[in-house]
């Protein structure tokens, strides 16, 4: 009896203290201490940032170039990805493609070349000691490539064979489609085929490779632990007198395929929606007040509205974000989310009226300020590792962000007001040329086409209509 007293005492004052405000501790705020990255600029143009970090004795590398998926040209789509798998398994200097492996297995080294839609990145990791040979390696790589023909043969079926998977899954095929749609007229809109790629040689890939590999524009950055004044002469040695390629044409803004609805019928347990418009260029002033109000809006995750009223709220959904990627033209804004079949005139009326809310109101104070705190902390991420930060910091500098930005972003990001940050959303959200992608079961056609004109997709490669 006396321990069943004990215990509801114990209970009655811990229900006492629960009920009282709780004592928060004061913290200090947070701080991040900028590092110091080295910057020399080699006789070919290649900007080289410097970032020493000696608490490991290993060295990483990136170097960018201009360029990437939106080069293809027309008809030969899929050509800057062989290149850039052949680039690094096609041996290089007077190494054949298994001695070039060779020695980088003998040194524990790994290297490795690949492309987005406007760059084309080389990288190696390397153990400190052997860094003067991976370097020798690396400039062999970039700069006197073999594209063995044998090794291209085996990197085209590879490629082939993931474009005839491509329709397995609903992510990735309504991806190809928004792509395609919502990019359209542009370079950015071109998407390989097996049709495109089945017609590729490597001849092609040797003058394109000449045509667009190059110094110009081009940054590099070193991470790790390393004699500084020694790497940087032998960088100027091995690339000094590299050459530029041709100037390539000017980019220009996407035209969308809209306002249309994408179906794609496929027998799913869960419908996948893409939708979207066109965002904003980089350098944009309006950039960070969007980075804020897409934050609000889905970005971040079980805080955002899309999420609450989707998912929390009404159970439509396991998850729903909204994405904001400028590129330098007019980039992306999409909102990516799934449903059950049954739910999905739900989950769009929720969709849409969530957007439209959002876009002639903007956000609370309470959101707008909770949001900003999260941004401010969660931007202490990117100063993990040196071994992240640093090709963040290239990243910025290739894309022509001022040496400041990451001193200042959180400045920017606390300035932020509540109408700069419904501008922004509205300015995005307003506009009336969307695309909407969805994949599901055939029986959907008919509710889709509710919400505006549906085109069935049979194909993922067919061309597309409005």
């Amino acid at each position: 009896m006396a321990c069943v007293v004990l215990f509801l005492v114990f209970i009655l004052s811990v229900g006492r203290v629960q009920a009282r405000e709780p004592l928060v501790p004061a913290t200090k705020p947070l701080e991040i201490q900028m590092p110091s990255f080295d910057e020399k600029t080699l006789s070919c143009g290649i900007k080289v940032l410097f970032f020493k970090n000696d608490d490991l004795p290993l060295v990483s590398a990136e170097l960018l170039i201009p360029g990437g998926y939106g080069r293809d040209p027309e008809g030969k789509e899929g050509l800057a990805s062989l290149m850039d798998a052949t680039l690094r398994n096609g041996g290089a200097g007077k190494l054949s493609p298994e001695g070039f492996d060779a020695a980088l297995e003998n040194r524990a080294a790994s290297m490795d070349a690949s492309a987005d839609n406007e760059s084309f990145t080389a990288s190696f990791k390397c153990l400190s000691k052997d860094l003067p040979d991976i370097l020798d390696l690396f400039a062999d790589m970039v700069m006197r490539p073999e594209f063995d023909e044998k090794r291209f043969e085996t990197s085209k079926d590879e490629s082939l064979d993931e474009l005839n998977r491509l329709e397995d899954t609903p992510d990735s095929l309504t991806r190809v489609i928004f792509n395609r749609a919502l990019m359209a007229h542009s370079q950015y809109g071109r998407w390989a085929t097996p049709k495109t790629v089945s017609s590729l040689t490597v001849a092609d890939v040797k003058a394109f490779y000449e045509k667009n590999y190059g110094p110009q524009k081009t940054v590099m950055v070193i991470t790790g632990n390393f004699d500084e004044d020694k790497v940087s002469s032998q960088l100027e040695k091995l690339f000094g007198d590299w050459k530029n390629p041709v100037a390539p044409a000017a980019s220009k803004d996407a035209e969308p395929l809209g306002p249309t609805i994408y179906f794609f019928p496929k027998d799913v347990t869960q419908v996948f929606v893409r939708w979207g418009v066109l965002g904003i260029q980089r350098h944009d002033p309006n950039q960070v007040p969007l980075d804020v109000a897409n934050y609000i809006l889905g970005g971040s995750g079980f805080t955002s509205r899309l999420m609450r009223e989707i998912r929390s709220n009404r159970g439509l959904a396991y998850f729903v974000d909204s994405v904001s990627v400028p590129y330098d033209v007019r980039g992306i804004f999409e909102v990516i989310g799934g449903t059950r079949p049954d739910s999905l005139k739900e989950y769009l009326d929720t969709m849409f009226k969530v957007m439209g809310d959002y876009a002639h109101e903007g956000p609370t104070d309470k959101e707008l300020a909770e949001a900003k705190q999260s941004m401010v902390e969660e931007f202490a991420y990117n100063f993990e590792s040196p071994y992240t930060l640093a090709p963040y910091k290239a990243s910025l500098d290739f894309h022509g962000y001022p040496a400041d930005y990451l001193e200042n972003y959180r400045n920017k990001v606390k300035d932020v007001t509540r109408g700069q940050a419904a501008a922004a959303a509205q300015a995005i959200l307003d506009q009336k040329n969307w695309v909407l992608v969805v994949c599901g079961p055939a029986d959907l056609e008919k509710s889709l086409s509710e919400f505006g004109t549906v085109v069935k997709v049979a194909n993922i490669f067919d061309p597309l209509s409005k």
